[in-house]
């Protein structure tokens, strides 16, 4: 009983953490490709200015007009340290927020069809993942209503921050959050990453978008001599391959799950009726001492409850346990990528085909245990 209860456990367990993983990703795919290209720089092994990249990966261009690719936006921006004397803060989970100027920030914006802002002389706001937590972000935004930059002191704006989702390379290594600052303040400060986001007016053939990245990939590798990493994303490679990992994934889990549950309730149901023979004599007892059938159905009936039920309850509360534990580490997530009211649909159409599962299997054993003791 010990070892089906575990086993039962374990598989409802996978039964309603496979909406949550595919549902994880997919939401994560949203976030991840919103633009048709995506370029991006890192300086984490960067040690001298001169080396910091200031690309504007013509690459890219050069193919979009040998392959007669038009684009709807493109917009090459840099994203600038606060203050210099940061440049040699690498202590991870540390690292400094870093800056985009109004004017690139307002062109990402319109390219993803939001609203444009504004900011005053002195003013930034701030631009936050959608990853980043309420409690996070007002923590931070009460921490730095003024930021000290070597272009001057900003305070923050009357519209303190942005949760739009913008994509996961506007931010710096180990950060969930960015700042606006005026243009000409940008101008006074060290640009540390370069990136260049593009829309094109019709998708980027599976065939181009391989193209394009192998030769990225070959003049402006991972990790460059100058200390550089360099990225590259399109949306149409990422869809197709979170397409197929998810499938791969659901379809592992649920398999796995099924027949996980179709052997323990299979192994349940075998044990009272191979039981049943044993079972025939003592209810025949019974009838002889008078007791009607009605009487002794209901006896049938209580006893499959009991040792049916037992360890499928015990499995039920293990699993709530792990499932509730499991919401709770990745709770920023589910916000975030699912919805509490999307996940809570898709569990309760789970629940009810597990419930299901679970009553066909005890009526088809309490009617042929009953016809066994009655034959």
């Amino acid at each position: 009983m010990t070892l089906i209860c575990i086993t039962l456990a374990l598989a409802i367990f996978l039964f309603i953490a496979a909406p949550i993983l595919t549902g994880w990703a997919s939401g994560y795919l949203g976030v991840r490709s919103m633009y048709d290209v995506q370029v991006y720089s890192m300086y984490n092994h960067v040690y001298e200015e001169k080396n910091l990249p200031q690309d504007n990966y013509e690459i890219i261009t050069d193919f979009f007009a040998a392959h007669e690719i038009d684009t709807a936006y493109d917009c090459t921006f840099s994203l600038y340290l606060p203050k210099k004397a940061d440049f040699h803060n690498r202590i991870k989970y540390d690292f400094p927020v870093v800056a985009i100027s109004l004017c690139d920030y307002n062109a990402i914006r319109k390219m993803l069809g939001y609203e444009q802002i504004s900011l005053g002389e002195n003013e930034f706001i701030t631009q936050w993942k959608t990853i980043a937590t309420e409690e996070e972000r007002n923590s931070f935004i009460a921490e730095h209503t003024s930021v000290v930059t070597d272009g001057g002191t900003l305070n923050i704006s009357e519209q303190s921050y942005s949760e739009e989702a913008m994509g996961e390379t506007l931010y710096n290594s180990y950060t969930d959050v960015l700042y606006v600052f005026p243009d000409k303040i940008c101008e006074e400060l060290l640009p540390v990453m370069r990136n260049r986001y593009i829309t094109t007016t019709k998708n980027i053939t599976y065939e181009n978008a391989r193209e394009l990245e192998r030769l990225f990939t070959a003049k402006y590798p991972e990790q460059a001599e100058s200390g550089v990493s360099y990225g590259v994303r399109f949306s149409t490679l990422q869809t197709n391959s979170a397409i197929a990992n998810n499938f791969i994934l659901q379809t592992g889990m649920i398999y796995g799950a099924v027949v996980l549950m179709v052997i323990c309730l299979t192994v349940l149901s075998l044990q009272q009726l191979l039981d049943a023979g044993q079972y025939k004599y003592r209810f025949s007892v019974l009838r002889k001492l008078g007791v009607d059938e009605q009487h002794i159905n209901k006896l049938i009936l209580k006893q499959l409850r009991v040792w049916f039920g037992l360890p499928i309850i015990v499995a039920i509360m293990v699993a709530a346990v792990v499932i509730g534990y499991f919401l709770q580490t990745i709770s920023a997530e589910v916000y975030a990528y699912i919805g509490f009211t999307t996940l809570m649909l898709q569990i309760e159409v789970t629940v009810g085909i597990l419930a299901i599962l679970l009553l066909c299997y005890f009526i088809s054993t309490w009617v042929i245990f009953r016809c066994s003791v009655n034959s």
